[in-house]
């Protein structure tokens, strides 16, 4: 007479002991990231045109000043309202290749960080700092300054300072901090931080906070911590660091920005190839995959503008014939809530 009684709570301790695993399960264990198929979300990706007034490109920056979008491309700059129609704008462009120098939009201005010339394998560093404030010339802040020798850094805005993470010199990587108030004149405000020296992968700002995701070495040069990559660490003032998570699966790569109260990586590398999505986060270190409409790309420009999200550029490759062809893109999309 007392079996059925007794089936009944066992199967009610199972199920509550399930629901317990499952709980636990879905929470993120302190220093581990997870990528998972992105639920449902209410975005949507449209086409704002198939090809820009601008050439094909990657790695060049776009950013909203005032009603206007301007994209800083190596071969000349342009200007939109809508993202649709570019002019060609009187600012010249400054940055024939990556290495030349580092934009960041800072009060009122986009500054010009160094004035390099060669590339990682030979290269004569100049600490000449430029910006324009008006979109139609450059102008020196300064000359020369000390801002440090290096390439591949981080460099974004940060309680109305300019900071730069880390990067390389020819023959050393580095780990250290440094800070501006005017772009002028640069602090090191931290030698060594808690992250291995690197090139600096991806930096986004977001919730008061410093996310450093990833970052490593040159292919072909040595690389000490092999797992940087996946290494995900965020700071609260830019010089204590915590590592929020070690394990970041197939994410590397993807250009950052904040949007809806997420960090998004548009157009991260998936599984070592160029993928038609983003990674999107709600903390820094879960992270779920969000599929796209437009063509497989990396090293896209970002850029917010009336609350939307617009991104341009990019290139990807295919083999043909077993030859290996890159394919650049121009055309510019737009995501919104639906």
């Amino acid at each position: 007479m007392n079996a059925l009684p007794t089936l009944k709570r066992s199967a009610l301790l199972y199920v509550v002991v399930l629901c317990l695993l499952l709980v636990s399960c879905s929470q993120n264990s302190g220093g581990h990231a997870r990528t998972s198929a992105a639920s449902p979300e209410s975005y949507e990706w449209t086409q704002v045109t198939a090809s820009a007034g601008f050439p094909v490109g990657y790695n060049f920056p776009v950013y909203a000043v005032g009603d206007k979008m301007i994209a800083l491309h190596f071969e000349g700059t342009w200007e939109s309202k809508d993202g649709k129609t570019w002019t060609r704008s009187a600012l010249p462009s400054i940055r024939g290749d990556v290495y030349k120098t580092r934009f960041v939009q800072f009060k009122n201005a986009i500054y010009a960080l160094g004035d390099n010339s060669g590339n990682y394998e030979k290269m004569a560093f100049s600490s000449r700092i430029r910006r324009t404030t008006d979109l139609r010339k450059w102008e020196d802040v300064a000359k020369t300054s000390n801002l440090p020798n290096r390439i591949f850094y981080a460099s974004f805005v940060f309680n109305d300072k300019i900071w730069i993470l880390g990067g390389y010199d020819g023959r050393d990587y580095f780990n250290d901090i440094w800070n501006s108030s005017d772009g002028k004149t640069w602090n090191r405000v931290v030698t060594n931080g808690a992250w291995s020296p690197r090139t600096a992968g991806t930096v986004v700002v977001f919730k008061n906070k410093i996310f450093l995701i990833g970052g490593g070495t040159i292919d072909g040069t040595p690389n000490p911590n092999p797992e940087s990559t996946k290494e995900i660490w965020s700071s609260a003032d830019g010089v204590g660091w915590t590592k929020v998570a070690h394990d970041l699966q197939n994410g590397s790569g993807g250009s950052p920005i904040v949007f809806d109260g997420k960090i998004w990586l548009v157009g991260a590398n998936r599984d070592g190839s160029f993928a038609r999505s983003s990674l999107v986060s709600d903390d820094g270190a879960v992270w779920r995959e969000v599929a796209a409409p437009w063509s497989p790309r990396g090293g896209v420009a970002t850029w917010i503008f009336n609350e939307r999200l617009y991104m341009t550029g990019g290139k990807y490759s295919v083999t043909e014939n077993g030859q290996i062809r890159f394919i650049y893109s121009n055309d510019v999309w737009m995501m919104t809530k639906k």
